[in-house]
């Protein structure tokens, strides 16, 4: 994943108009303060790379089973991925062994999310790859409730939408935030961000549902896909004392080594 830089060159897309054969009107997020919380949660999550493998090969696994084949010649998802993969220094070996792993298991792999209320007043949501929810979820409901946490309906705390960061292609890179914004208005993305115009850098956030078709139309126009993800961010955020924390440090361990859990989202500054 990108490494959020501080300084960073932010284009927002409110109230734009633009003719393609009718008039679209691009909507405007929440400003400044999205930004900020997205940093906070890539922070938080580009600091737990224990287990980074262990999502890499599923996103492979997702891959061959989406793209329907197991030969990155043919299967695009896959070769997105197995490229994520060497950038992240996942040996050849390991990338080779997965792949051939999926190829013998017919098991579809579906995600899944756990809305937590731990304690009194942190909030999280959970995103789960497994083929075996019903396993999953008895053992994980076990856990949380002896911690602490109860299952509960915490969509209201977060706003949700699609977040793709990516590399443009482009030798000009004086014109990269005019082109950026023309390719956000172009191509249905709610909000642009330059990160760093020297290297490319560029992220883009839109609906969940546009996620995955923008994803491929940035591919297909001069964009390399660092990462692309349906992200949570916290209406509200809290701070926790101390002993609080230590608790919480202790539970949050605990979800990370739930079988196929994949991202946690939560309201802690």
């Amino acid at each position: 994943m990108l490494e959020m830089l501080r300084h960073l060159s932010r284009i927002a897309l409110k109230n734009v108009k633009f003719n393609v054969n009718n008039e679209c009107t691009v909507r405007g997020m929440a400003g400044h303060s999205k930004w900020a919380n997205i940093k906070h949660i890539k922070a938080q999550k580009d600091g737990l790379r224990a287990a980074l493998f262990t999502k890499i090969a599923r996103q492979i696994r997702l891959a061959v089973q989406e793209g329907k084949s197991a030969d990155p010649a043919v299967n695009s998802l896959l070769r997105s991925e197995i490229d994520n993969a060497l950038k992240k220094n996942m040996p050849i070996g390991t990338i080779q062994n997965t792949i051939k792993k999926c190829q013998g298991n017919k098991a579809q792999l579906k995600k899944h999310r756990l809305d937590i209320r731990f304690k009194r007043n942190v909030y999280m949501i959970c995103s789960i790859y497994t083929d075996n929810l019903a396993g999953v979820k008895m053992d994980a409901t076990a856990m949380i409730k002896k911690s602490g946490g109860v299952l509960v309906d915490v969509g209201h705390m977060f706003e949700d939408f699609g977040l793709i960061e990516t590399r443009c292609e482009t030798s000009n890179k004086d014109n990269l935030e005019e082109k950026a914004t023309e390719d956000a208005i172009q191509f249905g993305a709610e909000e642009v961000e330059v990160v760093d115009a020297e290297s490319g850098a560029v992220n883009f956030i839109c609906t969940p549902a546009h996620l995955s078709g923008l994803t491929k139309t940035l591919s297909q126009n001069g964009y390399s896909i660092e990462n692309s993800e349906h992200m949570f961010t916290p209406n509200n955020l809290i701070q926790l004392s101390a002993e609080e924390q230590k608790i919480y440090n202790v539970f949050l361990q605990k979800l990370r080594d739930v079988q196929g859990m994949e991202d946690i989202y939560d309201n802690v500054e």
